[in-house]
């Protein structure tokens, strides 16, 4: 049985992360110069490719980490949670549009990467796919990549006008704070982790 609050907390946190807002300035600076069709053939690609590339490591992220590593779950919340608060501190002050350029080649490509990964898919999103199947299971993990891609879609896929309206500033001031409960949900990631490890019990548990 699905728990409903389990399953908002995986959606909220995963939402989180993939912020499809933030690409949004990037999406439309990258596609400007192209018509209607093949624009939108250009997200079809990024999110199809983002979705793929998220599933595929989510689900199989444990089997590396037990079998090919040997980590334990715990020890990868740890290590995960602390890279997703550098990641989010980076973020929100040393932030800039210029870290991602598109790469000469075929014009689908460009919808893999960058715009797809690391654009979209990046670190964060797959430690914390990784993280929600550990701690709600396969059912929760499914929706939750499944609902999530559904709205980067719709928000990817209207990017031009959403850029016109948000403009530089609104799509800014909207990461950062965004951001910031990323760094929470990392915090929250690293003291399970060790509570987990150590046997400790967390208040409210």
């Amino acid at each position: 049985m699905i728990k409903g609050t389990a399953l908002l907390n995986a959606i909220l946190a995963l939402l989180s992360i993939l912020n499809p807002i933030t690409v949004v300035p990037m999406y439309a600076e990258l596609t400007k110069d192209l018509d209607r069709r093949t624009r939108g053939r250009l997200f079809n690609v990024a999110v199809a490719a983002g979705f793929v590339t998220l599933a595929v490591l989510t689900f199989s992220g444990r089997w590396i980490m037990e079998y090919v590593f040997q980590i334990r779950v715990a020890e990868f919340r740890i290590a995960g949670g602390i890279l997703l608060i550098v990641l989010a501190v980076y973020e929100i002050v040393f932030y800039n549009p210029g870290d991602f350029r598109p790469t000469p080649g075929k014009l689908m490509e460009m919808g893999v990467v960058p715009m797809a990964v690391p654009l979209l898919v990046g670190p964060g999103s797959i430690i914390t796919g990784i993280l929600i199947l550990d701690r709600d299971g396969w059912l929760i993990a499914v929706i939750a990549l499944v609902v999530n891609f559904a709205i980067a879609y719709a928000v990817i896929r209207s990017s031009v006008v959403l850029a016109r309206v948000m403009g530089p500033l609104g799509t800014l001031v909207l990461a950062r704070v965004l951001w910031i409960f990323i760094a929470a949900i990392a915090v929250h990631f690293v003291i399970s982790g060790i509570s987990e490890l150590f046997g400790l019990r967390l208040p409210g548990q």
